[in-house]
């Protein structure tokens, strides 16, 4: 029963393990499996909730515990490995502050996610500190698997604003799905989004076996955050065409 009760937060930890195995590799200079590290994380992730409420053993214990785990892979990990790689020679303190992102803003979004009574089941509220890190990391891996070829996009001028850019999505209102439930009898949009998750996964242990998971690791994490972007500018358009009319009404308003 002990056994049992514990197993979720022993997922937990190795989570957090993955995230200082990754933090080590960084400063040794092994990039690329600094990054297959906070994917592994990810994968611990992924797990440790699902778990814990197959078994009904979820306790606010490993709720803090998985908050604490995700600070140090998905923010602190990151931003050490953007801050090694890219930004650690710029100026001043410009590379810190720069390669911070990741961390400052991960950890709103967990204090945030923390306190949050209302969250919709089947949505986050801003990009999770899990994808925004497995962004990252694919997108290193990509650059990394390339720069021998295009070496002008490994270039941080390039890099480094759109690291920015997905960290500060963190922080929105934006929605991005949840993973999947593990079952077919949790409505039909589980239900999709399993299925959906079950072709990516086959994907992309068909590139594992072409050495193409670079590539499918950037179009699938990419296409995460472009397709929650596309949703909350044209699927939810209503609410923008409605904010848009109130603004030009006022503005009508003021010039008659």
């Amino acid at each position: 029963m002990m056994f049992k009760t514990q197993f979720p937060n022993l997922i937990t930890l190795v989570n957090l393990f993955f995230g200082f195995l990754s933090i080590l590799n960084s400063y040794n200079a092994n990039y690329s499996l600094a990054c297959y590290f906070i994917l592994l994380a990810a994968i611990s992730d992924s797990l440790d909730g699902k778990i814990a409420r197959l078994f009904e053993v979820s306790t606010e214990f490993g709720k803090e515990l998985d908050s604490l785990a995700d600070l140090v892979s998905f923010c602190l990990a990151p931003s050490v490995l953007v801050y090694i790689l890219y930004s650690q020679n710029m100026p001043g303190i410009s590379g810190e502050l720069i390669a911070s992102a990741p961390l400052l803003l991960g950890v709103i979004r967990l204090a945030h996610y923390n306190i949050s009574e209302n969250e919709d089941s089947s949505y986050f509220d801003g990009l999770p500190t899990t994808f925004n890190a497995i962004f990252i990391c694919s997108l290193i891996l990509y650059i990394e698997s390339i720069k021998t070829i295009s070496p002008e996009y490994s270039d941080p001028r390039f890099l480094l604003p759109i690291i920015i850019s997905s960290s500060f999505l963190m922080i929105t209102k934006i929605k991005y799905s949840k993973f999947p439930l593990f079952n077919f009898h949790s409505g039909k949009l589980n239900s999709l989004r399993l299925v959906i998750a079950t072709g990516a996964l086959f994907i992309l242990l068909i590139s594992i076996l072409f050495n193409q998971q670079e590539t499918v690791f950037i179009l699938f994490s990419s296409g995460l955050i472009i397709l929650g972007l596309f949703n909350h500018l044209f699927i939810n358009k209503k609410s923008h065409l409605n904010f848009i009319k109130i603004f030009i009404g006022r503005k009508i308003k003021r010039t008659t």
